[in-house]
């Protein structure tokens, strides 16, 4: 029966058949995916071509792309160069060597990494994410780790990214926020290496299942040969060679990491970024006829980085005050404080407030305000009426002066580089029921800060100072930024790339989770910490 089985005729047609049944299933397969695709690409776009028009978005996309490489993909590039030359420099003659040896006992038991990974902590706390590539891609480098530390790298220099600007930053706000800054700092830094404790760890646990505790990052044959090659000097040509080979691994990493930066900060940006506001300079006020003649005007007046109210104002003069204003008891704006002058953007419908002196403007005819971004043309600036004494509510006379106001309108959208649609923010103020108690917020928009260091720390950075001046946080708040600015600074938009140049593209998804979690501990963390500091210090 088996012999009569074997030789049994190959129906040639119905093979034929199931090849074709197995061809069309495939078909089907490539036709959903293809259709799924075009689905979710077209809804996410819809996501910023409805509120800001399709051209407006690709042109944004476009714009933002191309500012980001040139003002920041370059920017890396020269960091990378740099932490390249000096990398190599320093492992060539033994000091990674030796910081090795010194760090190990402490970096072993915090981190579980050797103790050459301090030298990525320092450069990149110096500089930047990418600092870390430049050595993780130099072999005298890589020869103290083991293949599940490599992956690691990335959130370990990630949480110390832009540390020294952070830091900086911080210490600037003392004449805003107090004397308390340095101790926020500081403890915002604390609270940054609990973050990279925990995200690094976390990494570990993962990679070590992957790869194994014992697989070396290097063939134990190629060590063997460079550490002989350690001690081989020829001088200074020999120092020069070092800085030459590290500067073009430098070169490499930085071409390396332009697809991931451009394409996912650009998206992370357009989703934290709101809608375009002019930067005006200068402000005038003039007095018109019916007919739009200008009957009066003052001079161009410097317009500040902060402040609300234009006090002292006289005709043919520039030289009127801009002041923070305060309301009074009987509802008039009587507290002022000085600004420095360096032009700004308001906010959509932001009030503005010029008090008049009652003997020289109380005449016939129409009040406006006008903001120019530069020069005197008014073709760059923005018109706005002010309101007429008899309009007013509840504002009256005092000292011999009256109080106008003009509100701000919002601006359009125009395709330019950095506008967005300002999701991250929203989805920041809908979680603050989660994130105001963990990091111990004094105003629920402070949470804006975290969610936009997401992508960007620089542009979380340029939000605190507008918080501070209109007093939406404090002290304390500033140490959590600190932390979360210095461990996450814009890891969405570096991670990719990174874990891609480590050759480690299919962990990048657990990078990132590790890190939310690692930046999410450094806050609270530098949270207690500070009340703890304020509590021994009071």
């Amino acid at each position: 029966m088996e012999e009569e089985k074997k030789s049994e005729p190959i129906d040639a047609a119905e093979v034929e058949q199931k090849a074709a049944q197995k061809k069309k299933t495939a078909d089907r397969r490539v036709y959903r995916k293809a259709i799924v695709c075009l689905i979710l690409f077209c809804g996410f776009f819809s996501i910023f071509s409805i509120p800001m028009g399709l051209g407006n978005a690709l042109n944004t996309l476009m714009n933002t792309a191309y500012r980001i490489l040139m003002d920041t993909v370059f920017y890396i590039m020269a960091i990378a160069v740099i932490a390249g030359a000096i990398s190599s420099l320093l492992t060539e003659f033994g000091v990674v060597t030796l910081l090795n040896k010194l760090l190990s006992p402490l970096m072993k038991p915090l981190f579980g990494m050797p103790g050459a990974s301090a030298l990525g902590m320092v450069s990149t706390y110096l500089s930047d994410n990418p600092a870390i590539l430049t050595l993780a891609d130099d072999k005298k480098f890589r020869r103290y780790f083991k293949a599940y530390q490599i992956p690691a790298l990335t959130n370990l220099g990630t949480s110390f990214g832009m540390g020294l600007i952070v830091t900086s930053f911080a210490v600037g706000m003392s004449g805003t926020l107090g004397k308390e800054v340095g101790i926020a700092a500081l403890c915002g830094n604390l609270g940054a290496i609990i973050g990279a404790i925990i995200s690094t760890r976390l990494m570990l646990i993962f990679m070590k299942k992957h790869y194994g505790p014992d697989e070396p990052a290097l063939k134990e044959t190629y060590v063997e040969q460079e550490a002989v090659q350690v001690n081989t000097h020829k001088g200074f040509l020999h120092v020069l060679d070092a800085l030459m080979e590290g500067g073009k691994k430098g070169v490499d990493m930085g071409l390396a990491v332009i697809p991931g930066v451009l394409v996912i900060c650009s998206i992370v940006l357009m989703l934290t970024n709101g809608k375009p506001s002019a930067q005006y300079k200068y402000a005038r006020i003039e007095r018109v006829s019916p007919n739009g003649t200008v009957l009066r005007s003052t001079l161009s007046i410097d317009i500040p980085d902060n402040g609300d109210m234009l006090t002292d104002v006289y005709p043919s003069r520039g030289d009127a005050v801009w002041t923070e204003s305060t309301p009074g008891g009987d509802g008039w704006y009587d507290t002022f404080d000085t600004c420095s002058t360096k032009g700004r953007s308001f906010a959509a419908n932001e009030t503005l407030y010029v008090s008049l002196p009652e003997e020289v403007w109380l005449r016939k005819g129409n009040f406006r305000l006008v903001l120019l971004r530069d020069g005197e043309a008014l073709e760059d600036g923005l018109v706005l009426p002010l309101s007429e004494p008899d309009e007013l509510s509840g504002v009256t006379e005092k000292d011999g002066k009256i109080l106008l106001t003009a509100s701000v309108p919002g601006q359009d959208y125009t395709g330019e580089a950095f506008e967005g649609i300002g999701f991250l923010p929203i989805l920041a103020d809908k979680l603050g029921f989660i994130l105001q108690p963990l990091f111990g917020f004094s105003s629920g928009e402070a949470v804006a800060v975290p969610v936009t260091a997401l992508g960007s720390a620089g542009a979380a950075l340029g939000l605190i100072p507008g918080f501070a001046k209109r007093g939406l946080i404090n002290v304390g708040d500033l140490a959590v930024f600190v932390a979360i600015c210095m461990c996450w600074s814009g890891y969405l938009s570096t991670h990719v790339s990174m874990m891609e140049v480590l050759d480690c593209r299919e962990h990048t998804g657990k990078a990132i989770l590790c890190h939310t979690i690692g930046g999410l501990c450094a806050g609270v963390a530098a949270h207690w910490i500070f009340r703890l500091a304020m509590v021994l210090l009071s």
